[in-house]
This record gives C-alpha cells, structure tokens and sequence, in this order.
C-alpha cells in the first residue's frame, strides 16, 4: 500500500509569503557557507540531505486529502480539501480516463470540501466520481458549495457520472481491494474515520477528533478502531496546554493524546496530521521535535516500572515512528 498526502493543513489553506521564502534562502545560503557545492548534483545532495527540512522544503499549505493506492486500478482518497486540486492535477499526465474515484469524506466543513470544484478528473465525461461518508446530507452540501454566488462554474458541470454513497459505523465497505470501515468522532457536526485494510496493511485515517477524558478509560472504542495499524493518521493541531485550554471544544487533538492512544493501539507508524494554520515550518520542527521527546520519556517510564504494572498498560506498546505528514510526502507499506 502506498500513501500520499496531497493536503496536510486544517481549517485554511495556507502558503509563504515573501519574507517567509526570503527567510529560507538567507538560512540556506547560510547553512551552504565554506561547503564545495560546484556541481548541480551536489547542491542538490546538499539540499536534500543535509540542509534542515525547515530551510529547504516546507510542510505545506493545503487543506486535508490523501491519495491511498491499494493496486486497484480504481482510486481511493480521503477527504476533497484543496490538496485534491493538486492529486487532480498531478494525474491529468495518466490516462484516467474512463477511471473511477471512490471519495471519502470525513465531514462536511469547507477545509474538507472546497478542492471537489477544482478536481479536475470530475469534469471528464468518462468518469465515475463516488461520494462515501456519514452524513446524510453529503450531496446538498457539495452542491450548495458550488452555487452563485459562492462559485461560478454549478454543479451540473461536471462531465463525470457523480454519485453519493451513505454508510454507517458498522458496515464493512468493500472496494479498490480494500476492506473499509468507519468510526463516528467527536467533532461539531460529527466527523467520521476510516480503517483501510488492504494487502496485509491497515491504514486508519483519523482527523477533526477531540478525544476528552474519556478517552484514557480502559474501554475506549476508539483504541480498538485503531489496533494493530501499520499507519495511523491522526488529527493534531495541537500542544497539550491548548488542547485543554482555550481551545478546548473545538473538536481537535493534541500530538501527546495521538501518542497516548497510538501506544495503547499498538499503532507502528504515527502521522501528525490537521496542523495549525498559524504554524510556521519552524514551529512544525519544534512540534516534532516535542512530541518525540514525549515519546520517548512514555517509552522509558513505561519500560521502568512494567513490572509493576498489570493488564493493557504493561502490554502497551508505543509508536516506532512519529512523523508530521507534510504535502508531497509518501509512505509506501
């Protein structure tokens, strides 16, 4: 299976401005001082393995879709925020049409929605576009976001065969070779996650989510959804001290509850995903860089008192890797 994040940004799509690229010049030229860098193949060494990741790339600005491959000739993707327009885009050089796109959608907020009237594919009239998520008003709102005078180009412009599909935690979809589920998160408006199984490989996509006290009891269902996975791709905006401070109820998480229950899990890789719209790549660095520092204090003080430690909490096993997930980025297991 292989994953690739097209849109990693919640609530806005954001992007540098000028002084924020003139930033990463000055601190790349910087980092490049007394180096032999002739060549172009040694700049690009330079640039690709040695310069920090905050000077020589960024993590991005669109808003949530991820691009699932599972080896069906069908496509899978989670959520139809603006990185959609940039999968859609990226395909217009292989031959798709006569292809059919199986969309799931978390939810119905715009940052989950507002790429669909950009996606290129669904404009050529030999094309399937299917619709999938919990809600039951998925066709009314995609449609509404393309009515005047919020766009210009309606609906019923698209060329492609467009259709809605309902589904209801429980129910076990099976499509592009995969095994799909679905799971209700508390979010304002509900938002629904997806466990993806295909392959010997379980993916869970799991965004726009507040996980409350409850969420530390013994019998969260949440940690069975997610048992077990290769990837978890987690909504965390958030430090811990915003999660349960001024930006309590806003229906998010925090990169120390996803490493919380990503250990409980038994989750192999872990995703930060959903970032703040206010963080820099600077403060995406120091994100990670907290987060593992977490991780890796959970994994000592866990590993120095098991033995006094009985059932769930003595077995747990946390996350071999943390990443934050970035535009561009994939993951191939």
């Amino acid at each position: 299976m292989k994953v690739h994040f097209k849109g990693t940004r919640g609530s806005i799509p954001i992007s540098p401005c000028a002084l924020e690229t003139r930033e990463k010049v000055v601190s790349a030229l910087m980092a490049a001082r007394g180096k032999d860098l002739r060549s172009e193949s040694q700049i690009r060494e330079f640039v690709e393995n040695q310069l920090p990741f905050q000077h020589g790339a960024s993590y991005g600005g669109n808003t949530p879709c991820v691009h699932i491959e599972t080896g069906s000739d069908d496509y899978l993707v989670m959520d139809g925020g603006s990185g959609l327009r940039v999968f859609g885009q990226e395909i217009k050089s292989e031959a798709v049409e006569g292809k059919t796109f199986h969309i799931f959608l978390s939810h119905l907020h715009y940052d989950h929605i507002q790429g669909i009237p950009f996606f290129a594919p669904a404009y050529e009239k030999n094309n399937k576009v299917i619709f999938h998520g919990g809600h039951d008003d998925i066709e009314d709102a995609l449609r509404n976001q393309m009515m005047p005078p919020f766009f210009p180009v309606g609906f019923e412009m698209f060329g492609s065969q467009i259709s809605f599909e309902k589904h209801t935690p429980g129910d076990l979809i099976e499509l592009c070779g995969a095994k799909i589920s679905i799971i209700e998160l508390d979010h304002p408006g509900t938002s629904y996650g997806y466990r993806i199984e295909a392959n010997g490989v379980t993916v869970v996509y799991s965004t726009d989510a507040e996980h409350r006290n409850h969420a530390h009891g013994s019998a969260y269902p949440y940690v069975d959804f997610i048992r077990g996975a290769d990837l978890l791709i987690f909504d965390a905006p958030y430090t811990h001290s915003q999660s349960i401070g001024n930006r309590e109820n806003w229906g998010h998480s925090s990169n120390i509850m996803a490493v919380e229950l990503a250990a409980k899990g038994e989750i192999e890789t872990l995703a930060l995903f959903h970032h703040d719209p206010a963080a820099n790549d600077e403060d995406m660095v120091n994100f990670l860089s907290h987060t593992k520092k977490f991780l890796e204090r959970s994994r000592l003080s866990v590993k120095e008192t098991k033995s006094g430690l009985s059932g769930s909490q003595s077995s747990r096993t946390h996350p071999g890797n943390v990443i934050v997930a970035y535009d561009g980025l994939s993951l191939e297991f």
